[in-house]
């Protein structure tokens, strides 16, 4: 992991987002940029807005990482895509209200239209999430159909690699695809188990017209002290694994779980 991305709104969770970008920093010793999107018309204030926003971020300087500040200007959802995209990061972080919504541009479902803006990994941090000092050690991964390895395989192994992770693969099947589930569950411990990343499987069967799994994907990270889960958002037109209220209830999970959104 070269450069990681903060999302900076200068609110008391962006501090807990702060946190999170630390953690990543140090183990992965990259460049980071803090990110805060002001409004038209402040262009002749930008002096003052890093200054604030330097300020803002004084304990990365306090434990010795170094970051760039870039300030963007417009429409927050007009601009967000074109910024984050023109700076080539590997990973983006963002920090919200969790079930209370963003701030500002991050009200409620607004975060799903965020990450449908987007094509980098994201993760994302609510306002009760605990700090996970030692790292990300165990990550779940929910699986409901078949998933092309080839589509987290990269980016996940770069996250985990850092902290030497733990793959929790969470799976759900039912009759009808039973044995994609299976194949797909298989791969991608075949092909982790390869890169040295331990895993450990749980397949669950389901009825056939079975819906919104997040209470149980939630659920399963609390019992097994998850530290993040993988949401994977961007899907192609054949594959069904999340509908949008699961990913709502996933990224604003009440136990404030940290999200990395593929």
């Amino acid at each position: 992991m070269k450069h990681i991305v903060l999302l900076v709104d200068l609110t008391g969770v962006a501090h807990l987002a702060l946190e999170h970008t630390a953690i990543i920093a140090r183990r992965s010793i990259c460049r980071v940029t803090l990110l805060h999107i002001a409004s038209d018309g402040m262009q002749s204030q930008e002096k003052e807005i890093k200054n604030t926003v330097r300020e803002f971020a004084s304990t990365l300087e306090n434990d010795g990482i170094l970051f760039a500040v870039q300030i963007n200007y417009g429409n927050f959802f007009e601009v967000i895509a074109p910024a984050i995209n023109a700076m080539s990061c590997d990973l983006l972080i963002v920090g919200t209200h969790g079930i209370k919504g963003f701030k500002h541009n991050f009200m409620s479902s607004n975060i799903i239209k965020l990450m449908n803006l987007l094509s980098v990994p994201a993760l994302i941090v609510q306002g009760h999430s605990t700090t996970p000092q030692e790292g990300y050690n165990r990550i779940l991964v929910p699986i409901i159909g078949a998933i092309p390895k080839e589509n987290i395989e990269k980016p996940l192994a770069q996250f985990a690699s850092l902290f030497h992770s733990t793959l929790h693969f969470l799976a759900y099947c039912n009759t009808h695809n039973v044995d994609d589930v299976h194949e797909t569950i298989n791969q991608l411990q075949h092909t982790f188990t390869l890169l040295g990343f331990p895993s450990v499987v749980q397949i669950e069967e389901i009825g056939v017209y079975a819906g919104n799994h997040s209470r149980s994907i939630v659920q399963y990270s609390d019992i097994e002290d998850i530290d993040v889960i993988l949401l994977f958002l961007h899907e192609k037109d054949n594959m069904k694994n999340f509908n949008d209220e699961d990913k709502e209830n996933i990224l604003l999970n009440r136990f404030g779980k940290a999200v990395l959104c593929l």
